[in-house]
């Protein structure tokens, strides 16, 4: 007896700045499979879009790394039987299923034309490669990826903002594949530090090398992102940072049976954000309060089976927007999950293990990015392979 198992996801938030304005394009979203399976569908997603959405055809095809189809060609995909489908703003719609052979470690891509209608709901993400052109290129085997002036200007708001910014990713939600053999899926619900994929993706590595086609790691990850509030109105990217973990918890997590753990990686931006140009001060939150909403989120996922990994929050003590009260406020909470840790089935204190020692409430100068706040490759390498793996087992 087989299940739905997703093999790539994400968490929708507003691409605000990001979005791809109306256009006819072909959207190549290429993944490389943790798990196997033998037929697929397709969760596309119009939560945070203002305008419909008028798709034209999809295809589904096993591939190389760049996208290119094998020999085998490419199987049409559908919607309530239709190779057209409309997307409703606001609206998510599943695709019907077909039969789909991927082995774990294989790549394969799903392609979508657009015909019209602004995709302003994804997420900037890099688990996967998004190839984009004009046209319906969604039968062809080859797509040359066009880049467009956004692009540009993203990544020099990377270089001045010094984060990552990804090239965003829209309309997809999940690809899901049928499953004989037990899979699951690990999904981390996090903020940017996760959504970023310097430790995630380096995490996701060691999982396919140390449980081979037994699970999936899906990053669940919104950059800004809090527990307790949604995005404040008050940020000129609206809607940017998404829902709140608590509002977000059962389109993200809940709603799909087969995710077997939950990476909780969340509440930098509870204590960081506020009194800054992107969140007033009186979204200033309480420890009691985010301690709360973390005891509620483990305790519906326990509810549903799913075991919870918690992780600490790293020391932010060299970032631009700390001061003395948010770090009293963060090593309060570090504090309340160590003291707590029997709540959860595992806990990660990465904030000890990347600690300046020199410095009280700063992680080392050597795992970060030019913020001071998000891991670089070294720090997200270190944190990933430092995590103990008989967690999982």
């Amino acid at each position: 007896m087989g299940n739905w198992v997703q093999t790539w996801g994400q968490a929708h938030a507003a691409l605000s700045f990001f979005y791809y304005p109306s256009c006819k394009k072909t959207f190549r979203l290429v993944i490389k499979s943790a798990v196997s399976g033998n037929a697929l569908r397709i969760r596309f997603s119009n939560l945070y879009g203002k305008s419909e959405i008028k798709a034209g055809d999809v295809t589904a095809a096993l591939c190389d790394e760049y996208g290119r189809f094998a020999d085998s060609g490419f199987t049409a995909v559908t919607v309530n039987g239709s190779k057209h489908f409309t997307l409703k703003a606001g609206e998510t719609i599943i695709s019907d299923e077909i039969p789909f052979h991927a082995e774990a470690g294989s790549y394969f891509c799903i392609s979508i034309y657009t015909e019209s209608g602004d995709l302003s709901s994804g997420n900037l993400i890099n688990n996967a490669q998004l190839i984009t052109a004009k046209g319906n290129l969604t039968a062809r085997r080859y797509i040359k990826n066009q880049p467009r002036i956004r692009d540009y200007v993203r990544k020099t708001a990377s270089k001045i903002l010094g984060m990552f910014l990804h090239k965003p990713i829209p309309l997809f939600e999940t690809a899901e594949l049928y499953n004989n053999e037990d899979a699951k899926a690990i999904a981390v619900f996090g903020d940017s530090i996760s959504q970023q994929g310097f430790w995630t993706n380096e995490f996701e590595k060691r999982i396919a090398a140390e449980f081979p086609a037994k699970y999936s790691v899906i990053n669940k990850s919104i950059m800004g992102n809090r527990i307790l509030r949604d995005y404040s109105k008050r940020f000129i990217c609206k809607g940017l940072f998404g829902a709140s973990a608590l509002n977000r918890l059962e389109n993200n997590i809940l709603i799909y049976p087969n995710t077997k753990y939950v990476v909780f990686a969340l509440g930098t931006n509870d204590f960081l954000q506020y009194g800054t140009i992107v969140t007033p001060k009186s979204e200033k939150p309480s420890v009691e309060a985010i301690c709360s909403a973390v005891q509620n989120i483990t305790e519906q996922l326990h509810s549903k089976g799913i075991k919870v990994i918690v992780f600490t929050i790293l020391y932010f003590g060299e970032s631009m927007d700390c001061n003395k009260e948010k770090l009293s406020m963060l090593s309060e909470f570090n504090n309340w999950l160590r003291k707590n840790r029997n709540m959860f089935d595992g806990l990660y204190d990465q904030a000890e293990l990347c600690k300046n020692p020199k410095k009280l409430y700063c992680t080392k100068k050597e795992f970060l990015g030019p913020d001071k706040l998000h891991p670089n490759t070294t720090g997200g390498k270190f944190i990933a392979d430092n995590i103990d793996l008989n967690l999982f087992r």
